[in-house]
């Protein structure tokens, strides 16, 4: 990585002020655009901190995460790039001005035991394809491989594609077996018998669906979703449920296509926005060549020695690149609010040196203050009272969690536990404006913590 470059604030805030950013996103694939208060914009997940969904960065503090196919169960795990996902925006934060999700529509994917023999994979049966831009995660949340994942019960987020092929975003183990969940696009129908074909020519899967009232559009074409009341990997099953997802599978060709960062830069497809952790020096012999770190969980490769020599865990950044096998390739990390090493905000994001900073005193009001520092991180909640002697611990790292004017989603305060936090950075102490209780799905340590 040869340069570091910082993003612009200031322009953000011109831009919002003079109705620049109320472009709608449409509601198949999306749009790169920030879509209307009406509008949803559904794609995949690029980036965190909050989400990143075609270009656009929502806020996610106090969203509603539910399940695509029924609107109402909540999801309460860790968002995660390579989700599908629908977002529905509820207006703009008054201080960072990026749109807020008010819903958060999480399209689940293929369930079942996943089968990984020679080259290929299947999942429940389907058949399942990956590139170097699926991310493969365990049980406990790290990065692993598909020999690892194979006689492992999985879900299969990604993209039905028109051959009946799948192509995986990203895979997560699950403790535990699952019941059968298949998605896909119907390859073929007969509506006497009831039945109809999803997958390949080379590995079909029949859907008996006689027992359930089927949508009346159900067609050839379509791509649908089905749950089976087993767990049990077969060729057939009986649908329990059957839903359609879309009329067609060049949704997900959209999808794909408006995957991407905030830049929309072709190298840029990712960002991770949060403090850095578990930073390690790459040496050769006894000179620093890059280094590596964590940012949201989520391994990054830095290759600018100077970056590295003057960045530190704690930090709060943003890491722009692509993720090649889980590990994010950086081309550009921008350090977020004042830093002990002099770096600060740069509002030129093309600069070419990746040196230059600006200082926060040109920021003249609370406002902008607080603009330049408002963070969202995951992170362990301690307190020896409701709002009182609190902190907030992500990683490593222990912030001491100003609780005073903190509101809590839904009026569910607690003193103890995983939480989402947004606020703002004054020092090593994080000033919590909203804060929403959340499950930990996996177990402490493996860096789900911003």
């Amino acid at each position: 990585m040869p340069h570091v470059i910082f993003k612009p604030k200031l322009l953000a805030l011109l831009m919002a002020a003079a109705g620049l950013l109320s472009a709608c996103g449409g509601g198949g694939g999306g749009s790169a655009a920030t879509p209307t208060a009406a509008g949803l914009s559904s794609g995949t997940i690029s980036g965190l901190g909050s989400i990143i969904v075609n270009g656009v960065r929502y806020e996610t503090v106090g969203s509603q995460v539910l399940d695509a196919d029924d609107g109402s169960t909540a999801i309460t795990t860790p968002l995660r790039i390579g989700m599908t996902v629908s977002v529905e925006q509820s207006g703009t934060d008054a201080l960072t001005l990026r749109p807020i999700a008010g819903k958060i529509l999480v399209q689940s994917g293929i369930k079942g035991l996943a089968s990984y023999i020679g080259s290929t994979l299947t999942v429940a049966g389907m058949p399942i394809t990956t590139d170097t831009s699926t991310i493969l995660l365990g049980t406990t949340g790290a990065v692993t491989n598909l020999t690892t994942l194979n006689n492992q019960a999985v879900e299969v987020y990604g993209l039905p594609q028109a051959d009946g092929s799948f192509l995986a975003t990203l895979v997560e183990a699950e403790t535990g077996l699952v019941n059968v969940q298949v998605v896909g696009t119907v390859q073929s129908m007969d509506t006497t018998a009831k039945t109809l074909v999803l997958g390949t020519t080379a590995a079909p899967i029949t859907v008996n669906y006689a027992s359930i009232t089927p949508p009346s559009s159900l067609a050839t074409g379509s791509v649908i979703v089905v749950k089976a009341a087993t767990n049990t990997t077969a060729n057939t099953y009986t649908a329990s449920s059957l839903q359609i997802r879309s009329g067609t599978a060049s949704t997900y060709t959209s999808y794909a296509s408006n995957y991407s960062g905030t830049t929309g830069v072709r190298n840029e497809r990712n960002e991770l926005y949060g403090a850095v952790s578990d930073k390690t020096l790459i040496y050769s012999g006894v000179n620093v060549t890059g280094c590596t770190l964590k940012v949201q969980g989520i391994q990054v490769q830095a290759s600018s020695p100077a970056l590295c020599a003057n960045i530190a865990n704690g930090t709060y950044v943003e890491a722009k690149g692509t993720l090649i096998n889980g590990v994010l390739a950086a081309t550009k990390i921008e350090f977020e609010g004042s830093q002990a090493n002099g770096y600060s905000n740069d509002w030129d994001d093309n600069d070419r040196d990746g040196l230059h900073h600006r200082s926060l005193s040109t920021l003249s009001t609370p406002t902008e203050l607080q603009a330049s520092r408002s963070f969202e991180m995951y992170g362990a909640l301690s307190c020896s009272a409701v709002n009182v002697g609190c902190t907030l611990t992500r990683g490593a790292i222990v912030y001491t969690a100003d609780m005073s004017s903190a509101y809590w989603d839904e009026h569910q305060p607690t003193i103890s536990g995983y939480v989402e936090a947004k606020g703002y950075l004054t020092g090593n102490t994080f000033k919590v404006s909203k804060i929403e209780s959340k499950d930990r799905r996996y177990g402490t340590g493996h860096g789900d913590d911003d």
